[in-house]
């Protein structure tokens, strides 16, 4: 992070807040009539790369169009530029007294926007490379060196009239480097949830940016552009503006993905990495007596390495029952040979669909899907973290108490239920399922088959049993990783500056401390709704500065010195010394 006694980084205010039943969502309708070359499609086009780098199209039997306005697309390769190069830019402030013209899509007057909720609502005012001070140099040396098409390495092209081939444009989006990809996808989530139907045809794994255009005739155009799930860049357009178009054709892109088996693919391996882990410790309550491999010697402790021509490792518990389980990747025996235990490091997806397969059933379609988010719902709210060489991992017991876990590779049917759903859990409401009942805020599995078998789709299954929730990503910035020691050292700084505060115009003590929450990436910031302030590390010297910084934002919330970046910036450098 650059030093705040240079450039001062501004606080974001507003926090990005997805919900199935509630949200908040934005988007740019771009109309530029009389620009040239205005494209016009007779009919929705859907256009990506196919696996063996070839383009594929839908519907069968028409033609993409040729060439394509980038529309609000071009914020997504300013967003990877950004994310690539480390920058470290300010937060665009929407001010109360001077609101600029589409900044209905950024912010609320008196707050301000980061990166990822910008790329997400479409604020094009943040992206601006002038704003961003990106010079022509730096950005054409950017994307020659990752050989994209000639047009991007053009800083000046990055606006919504340009014209592009619709094959550059899906070149283009796969040229992004996979850091960037892997955080707009993040970014983007919120786009799935938030119109109804779209998440129960598409699923959560396209991840894409809106676009809406008006031609010369003032026809309204729009679509959307991305990636799914194995990486694919795709493009869509049709009649309306990017939201009702994809209302309108969900089934025409569900139809054309799923026939290729593309809306359950397996994540590309840097999505894949990217996943959390889940350290699980099978059988807790049902001791294991021996382990033994197909000759009937006892398996050697350590990793439970796949045996020949296929077979499985024998596992006899205290009970005197038997179980088969083949060797697989992450999986350890440890403990003794006499007392032996199974652990298992799985990514969360992978421990999502066992957890399928072992409380339910994937072939159950809507139902499976809902178990799914109920299940990493479940984890996210209750497993513990523990610490290891590689990052932190969940950590759960395969347990009747807690979610029981298939020792046995999923099925087809549990990954695709786990894939169709990927990163979506649901917030506000504690999460617990069953197999039968219909108690409050719990999802009873036999009842939600039935459902499911009536027609009842995914959301409303999830609407029913849990109506005070709502839909987020996993990595959602609404939720808040708590630094509870970074709290308790404001409350003990803050007596102690109260007189330089007091002396200042507009300062307010807050009623009760912010929370403070870790930030995973982007700027630091203050969410002013929320009273919170997320920073990526206080320890140091100049992260106690930012923790002050962000928390003066709150402090001053109701008067300009607070949306005063160089006067928060010289306070928080006195009390810091204070």
């Amino acid at each position: 992070m650059p030093s705040r006694r240079g450039a001062p980084v501004a606080s974001r205010g507003a926090s990005l807040r997805a919900g199935l039943i509630r949200g908040r969502v934005g988007w740019a309708a771009l109309a530029l009539a009389g620009a040239s070359g205005a494209w016009a499609a007779p009919t929705p086009s859907l256009v990506w790369r196919a696996a063996d780098g070839s383009l594929a199209h839908a519907p069968a039997g028409t033609e993409p169009p040729a060439n394509v306005p980038l529309g609000s697309v071009w914020k997504v390769f300013v967003y990877s530029y950004l994310q690539t190069t480390g920058a470290q830019e300010p937060a665009y402030r929407c001010e109360r007294a001077q609101r600029d013209p589409g900044d209905e899509y950024c912010c609320d007057p008196g707050e301000s926007i980061g990166r990822d909720a910008a790329l997400q609502r479409s604020c094009g005012a943040y992206f601006e490379p002038k704003r961003l001070a990106i010079k022509d140099a730096d950005w054409s040396k950017f994307w020659a060196a990752r050989q994209a098409p000639g047009w991007l390495q053009s800083l000046s092209g990055m606006q919504p009239a340009t014209q592009v081939p619709v094959s550059g444009l899906i070149e283009a989006l796969n040229r992004v480097p996979y850091g960037a990809r892997l955080a707009a996808r993040q970014a983007l989530l919120p786009n799935t949830l938030r119109e109804v139907g779209l998440l129960g045809a598409l699923g959560s794994s396209p991840r894409f940016k809106t676009w809406s255009w008006s031609d010369a005739q003032g026809e309204r155009w729009g679509g959307a552009a991305g990636w799914l799930a194995d990486g694919s860049p795709f493009w869509f357009g049709g009649p309306g503006t990017g939201r009702v178009a994809l209302q309108r054709h969900a089934d025409l892109l569900a139809s054309a993905w799923s026939a290729r088996g593309l809306l359950h693919a397996p994540p590309d391996a840097a999505t894949l990495q990217a996943q959390p882990c889940v350290d699980v410790k099978f059988f807790s309550r049902y001791p294991l007596a021996a382990v033994t491999r197909d000759d009937n010697k006892p398996a050697p402790l350590g990793a439970l390495v796949p045996l020949a021509r296929g077979a499985a490792y024998t596992f006899r518990f205290a009970n005197g029952t038997k179980l088969s389980v083949p060797g697989q990747p992450g999986f350890q025996l440890t403990g003794s040979e006499k007392a032996p235990r199974l652990e298992a490091r799985l990514p969360l997806e992978e421990y999502v669909a066992r957890v399928v397969d072992r409380e339910g059933d994937g072939r159950e379609v809507s139902a499976a899907r809902a178990l799914a988010i109920a299940a990493r719902s479940w984890l996210k709210q209750n497993a513990a973290t523990t610490p290891g060489a590689d990052g932190a991992c969940l950590d759960v017991d395969d347990d009747s108490r807690a979610q029981r876990v298939s020792p046995r590779p999923p099925t087809q049917a549990a990954r695709a239920a786990a894939a169709f759903t990927a990163g979506l859990v649901l917030t506000g409401s504690p999460v617990r399922y069953q197999l039968d009942g219909n108690e409050p805020q719990v999802m009873g599995w036999r009842q939600a088959v039935a459902s499911s078998r009536a027609g009842v789709g995914v959301e409303a299954l999830l609407r029913d049993a849990f109506p005070a929730a709502s839909l987020s990503g996993w990595n959602d910035e609404s939720d808040c990783q708590p630094l509870p020691r970074a709290v308790a050292w404001l409350v003990e700084r803050e007596p102690r500056w109260r007189r330089v505060l007091r002396a200042e115009d507009g300062y307010e003590p807050l009623e009760s401390p912010p929370q403070v929450c870790l930030l995973a990436q982007g700027v630091p910031h203050a969410d002013l709704r929320r009273g919170r302030v997320y920073v990526r590390e206080w320890t140091s010297r100049e992260g106690r500065v930012t923790l002050i910084h962000e928390y003066l934002h709150l402090a001053f919330r109701r008067h300009p010195n607070g949306r005063d970046e160089a006067f928060v910036e010289r306070l928080a450098q006195q009390l810091a010394d204070s």
